[in-house]
């Protein structure tokens, strides 16, 4: 003969462990949701949590890997303008300084962040990202890089001055 109250209870138990079951799986898919979501925020914004952003440190001897690491860095966060001076400083009376400002500041952190420590105050007193991007070119690129050489000379035949090209100067 069975006992009516171990069936109870068994039920009992089998009803609680699929309720715990159920709560902890409402649990599971509200945390996934959560995260996902807060993954899915922090990847569409132009800022990390973590500093770690171009992963090559500059460290005065390997410029030219750095160098294209960290414009397909800020090329891929829609910022390269900020260090090919399409996005010029804008005068502190524009409406969209302040936006301007903070930006600049952001992608300037990024290059001096990818930095050794010891080269950080060789060029964080530049008041632009550009500033900052050339002044490193200047005391690093040793003429060996040939898609930069292209490129600087691509530069110089769009170069102006008065209205005039540079040949004419």
């Amino acid at each position: 003969m069975v006992d009516s109250s171990a069936i109870g209870d068994s039920t009992k138990q089998s009803s609680n462990a699929s309720a715990t079951n159920s709560i902890l799986e409402n649990l599971t898919t509200k945390m996934i949701e959560v995260l996902s979501k807060a993954q899915s925020t922090s990847q569409s914004s132009i800022f990390d949590s973590s500093m770690i952003l171009i992963n090559i440190k500059l460290d005065g001897s390997n410029y030219a890997l750095w160098s294209q690491v960290a414009e397909m860095y800020i090329s891929g966060k829609d910022k390269l303008g900020y260090i090919d001076g399409s996005f010029p400083p804008l005068s502190k009376t524009d409406s969209t300084f302040h936006k301007w400002q903070f930006e600049n500041t952001i992608v300037k952190g990024w290059l001096i962040n990818s930095m050794d420590p010891s080269l950080v105050g060789n060029f964080i007193c530049f008041p632009t990202t550009k500033g900052v991007w050339n002044s490193i070119a200047m005391t690093y690129f040793d003429g060996s890089d040939t898609s930069q050489i292209y490129d600087l000379r691509r530069k110089v035949t769009h170069m102006q001055q008065k209205g005039g090209s540079i040949q004419k100067y």
